[in-house]
């Protein structure tokens, strides 16, 4: 009868590992190698650097590089498909192969040189002071900021300055320039250095009291960026970057966003309707749901065969035991966003793939513990009284001691689906178009983060709720039939 039981969970194991790595098993088929030259070119770029790369009214990605790869495209005669990521992990998704390059404003340093192969530079900038227009520090350069906190977006060669060349400046990290508005505003930090044409153009189109103080800090050279052995794309692009500057095209390109004559219409003004702001929030909505969804089912289809072995590890079921019980103790232990970094890069899954599977097992580490404990919390009488009535260990634990032990963790597992819906918060960092990627990418052009933000925060608590009060009144109605302690 234990053999029995020991290969029904073995086969539900099995069964379940099957059907994880059929479904991540695309992820690994794209190799580079396999792909053809007429195959779209994937170019990665934020989408939050406007007027370089933003989302216009009608929510398509334009801006600067937008333009340049979309002339560069066309005359290596491929087409462009944008990949939208997140900036601090741009350079290691190009290294992992999730994209073919990146059309972002990225400068050419030695240090990312060493990494990756750039084009010839298409542009040149350099690096500036803001500081609020009142000034209350009285900071006119950035030589008298030794003990103030000036503020960088994370990743960019503006952080690594500061940090090489001015140690005593109390350096303030954030994700975009968005958020160093805010902390401006508000005048928690002194000032931010960031590109002189960014930051004037970001300054005007946010409407803030900020201004440029003492000369530039540096000059850098903007260049494309593809992988040391991808040495025929470099060749295209540098060839592409030739034809662009002789026939005119970048120069009316730069015109465009930068000239002297620039407008409002003629610059793409970085603005979004109604429309379309509530379609991107639905839309992000509509993708953080689904991929609760299929996280929570991988979860509890999981979850039910390891908390059978977490719950009694005697004979079949002990050789099971410890590999399941360090599989949910790491996970539980470690945090999601290392998870899901992990999925995406160290196993080059497909974002998708990464963040379903992380938030899957996640969930099924959680709710292995919930069943463990609703199976616990059954009378061993009950079993006794099924093998009294010639019952088999099968059909003890299907008719007698699920129904049971399921109601007793029918709450906390409401609670951990909640707390996962939450979580789905996290899969932006690995450039999946959930709800808060698309936030920021409304906030990066409208610079209301508190608004959007708010608007987010409705929308989840709109689903969390009705889960919440369900879950306190399955508790209630299970204690008022007595079931506690069945």
């Amino acid at each position: 009868m234990r053999k029995y039981k020991f290969n029904v969970s073995m086969m539900w194991l099995l069964l379940c590992a099957g059907l994880f790595v059929a479904m991540t098993r695309p992820a690994y088929a794209q190799s580079p190698e396999l792909q053809a030259d007429n195959k779209p070119l994937r170019v990665a770029l934020t989408g939050k650097f406007p007027p370089f790369n933003y989302y216009n009214q009608q929510g398509e990605l334009a801006g600067f590089d937008v333009d340049v790869a979309n002339a560069i495209g066309k005359h290596i005669g491929r087409k462009i498909q944008f990949v939208p990521t997140e900036w601090d992990g741009i350079l290691a998704g190009l290294l992992g192969g999730k994209f073919d390059t990146i059309i972002g404003s990225m400068a050419i340093t030695p240090v990312r040189a060493r990494q990756v192969n750039f084009s010839k530079p298409y542009y040149h900038s350099g690096a500036q002071l803001f500081v609020h227009r009142d000034n209350p520090a009285q900071v006119y350069s950035i030589d008298e900021c030794d003990g103030l906190k000036i503020s960088a977006v994370l990743g960019e060669t503006y952080q690594h300055y500061l940090d090489e060349n001015h140690p005593n400046i109390d350096v303030v990290t954030l994700k975009s320039s968005v958020e160093i508005f805010e902390l401006l505003q508000q005048q928690r930090v002194t000032g931010f250095v960031t590109d002189r044409l960014v930051g004037s153009w970001q300054i005007k189109q946010a409407d803030r009291p900020f201004v440029p103080v003492g000369g530039m800090l540096y000059s850098e050279d903007i260049g494309i960026p593809v992988r040391m052995d991808d040495t025929a794309l470099l060749k295209q692009i540098n060839m592409a970057l030739a034809k662009i500057k002789a026939d005119g095209t970048m120069k009316r390109i730069h015109q465009k966003y930068f000239g002297l004559s620039t407008t409002a219409d003629n610059a793409g003004k970085a603005t979004m309707s109604d429309a379309v702001i509530a379609r991107k929030l639905l839309k992000g909505f509509a993708v953080t749901i689904g991929i609760a969804v299929a996280s929570l089912a991988i979860g509890f289809v999981l979850a039910i065969p390891c908390g059978v072995i977490l719950n009694k590890p005697k004979g079949g079921m002990l050789i099971l035991y410890w590999p399941v019980r360090t599989v949910v103790d790491f996970l539980r232990g470690t945090p999601v966003l290392i998870q899901l970094l992990f999925a995406w890069m160290g196993l080059g899954l497909s974002p998708f793939t990464a963040a379903i599977g992380t938030l899957g097992i996640n969930a099924m580490a959680y709710m292995a513990e919930v069943i463990r404990s609703g199976l616990m919390s059954v009378d061993q009488g009950q079993v006794l009284a099924a093998r009294a009535l010639a019952m088999n260990h099968l059909q003890t634990f299907r008719f007698v001691v699920w129904p049971q032990a399921f109601r007793v963790a029918i709450p906390p597992l409401m609670n951990c689906v909640v707390a996962l819906t939450k979580d789905t918060a996290l899969v932006a960092v690995i450039s999946v178009s959930e709800v808060i990627r698309e936030a920021q990418a409304i906030i990066s052009v409208t610079f209301e983060p508190t608004k959007y933000y708010f608007f987010v925060a409705v929308m989840f608590f709109v689903v969390t709720f009705p889960l919440m009060k369900l879950a306190s009144m399955l508790e209630r109605r299970i204690a008022q039939r007595g079931f506690n302690h069945d």
